[in-house]
C-alpha cells in the first residue's frame, strides 16, 4: 500500500460528548439504552469499527473521563485507540483574550463548533464528527467512511420527520439539497409536530416545515481545512456579546463555509436513527434498539 492510501486508510472519528442533557435529566452519554445495556456511545463505536474507522477523540466534561474510560475498556476491542480531550470554556482563540468579562455567568459550553475547535490537536486528515447521543446504524458510518476516502466535505441526513419526540421539541440542522450538494442549512430550534403540522424556531419566528426534509444529525465529514473556520466562527460569535445561553452551532460554521464557495456532499442515510432528548424517549428507543440489533 503506497503512502496515499495508506493515509487515507487513517479514518478519525470525532464524538461530541461533552453535553449536559439538560432536557434529558442527565447524563445522556451514560444512559444503558441498547439491548445488554450498551450506551448509544458505545454503539457507535461498534458501528464505526465495523465501517473501519481507525480511533476515535472523544470531546468531554473532564468529570466523564474517569467513567467513560472504564466502561469503554470493558466493551471495545483493546486495539481500538481512544483518546479524550476536554471542552473547556476557557479554551478559545487567543483574540477571544480580548473580550472583557467573556466567561462572567457562563455555565453551559459554547456549542458544538466550539466543542469540535476543542479537540483541533488531535486529528488530522479525514475525519468523522458525531454526537454521542444518538444511534446512527451500520450504513450511516459505512456510507461515511467511503466518502471520507472520496475526500472533500460530506453530511449523511435524515427526514425531519424520523427524528422527533412524541415529548418536546427538538433543534435540528434544516437542510436544503441541490443535485447531491448541500446548498443550505438552518439552524430550527423547539421543532415539535402539532395539529396543523411540523413547525419549529428559526430567528425568533416560529414555521412550518415538511416532515421529509432532510436535516442534520451531526453526522459530518471534514478535513483540517475546517478549523480555521471553526476559529474565525467563534471569534464573530463572541464578538457578538452572546447571552450566557446562546451557543455556537456547527452547522452555522459549515453554512458561513458554502456561502465562501465550500462544497459538501450529501447522502441520505438508509438506515433508522434514534436518539434519546427526553428521558421520556429512552423506552421507545430501547425497544426499538431490541428490535434492531437483537441478533
Amino acid at each position: 500500500m503506497d503512502g496515499k492510501k495508506a493515509f487515507m486508510a487513517e479514518l478519525t472519528l470525532v464524538i461530541l460528548a461533552a453535553g449536559l442533557g439538560s432536557r434529558f435529566g442527565g447524563d445522556k452519554q451514560l444512559a444503558e439504552i441498547g439491548p445488554d445495556g450498551e450506551t448509544m456511545l458505545e454503539l457507535s463505536l461498534l458501528s464505526a469499527i465495523r465501517a473501519g474507522f481507525s480511533r476515535a477523540v472523544l470531546v468531554i466534561r473532564p468529570e466523564l473521563e474517569l467513567l467513560l474510560t472504564g466502561r469503554l475498556a470493558r466493551s471495545l476491542p483493546s486495539h481500538f485507540p481512544i483518546t479524550f480531550c476536554h471542552q473547556r470554556p476557557d479554551d478559545l482563540p487567543v483574540a477571544a483574550g480580548l473580550i472583557p468579562g467573556l466567561l462572567e455567568g457562563r455555565q453551559k459550553p459554547w456549542g458544538t463548533a466550539h466543542a469540535l475547535y476543542c479537540a483541533r490537536e488531535h486529528f488530522s486528515g479525514p475525519f468523522a464528527v458525531i454526537t454521542a447521543d444518538d444511534f446512527y446504524g451500520d450504513f450511516a458510518f459505512s456510507a461515511m467512511a467511503a466518502g471520507l476516502k472520496q475526500g472533500g466535505w460530506l453530511m449523511v441526513g435524515y427526514p425531519l420527520s424520523a427524528t422527533l419526540s412524541e415529548h418536546g421539541g427538538v433543534n435540528r440542522g434544516i437542510c436544503e439539497v441541490e443535485q447531491g450538494f448541500l446548498r443550505r442549512i438552518e439552524e430550527f430550534t423547539d421543532i415539535k409536530q402539532s395539529v396543523s403540522g411540523i413547525c419549529g424556531s428559526h430567528n425568533g419566528a416560529v414555521k412550518p416545515l415538511d416532515g421529509s426534509v432532510p436535516v442534520s444529525m451531526t453526522l459530518w465529514g471534514f478535513d483540517d481545512s475546517v478549523v480555521n473556520m471553526l476559529q474565525q466562527a467563534l471569534i464573530s460569535f463572541l464578538l457578538a456579546s452572546p447571552s450566557a445561553r446562546q451557543e455556537c452551532y456547527l452547522p452555522d460554521v459549515v453554512q458561513t463555509c458554502i456561502e465562501q464557495g465550500q462544497k459538501v456532499r450529501v447522502e441520505t442515510a438508509r438506515g433508522e436513527w434514534l436518539g434519546v432528548t427526553y428521558a421520556e424517549d429512552a423506552p421507545r428507543v430501547r425497544t426499538r434498539l431490541m428490535e434492531l440489533l437483537r441478533d
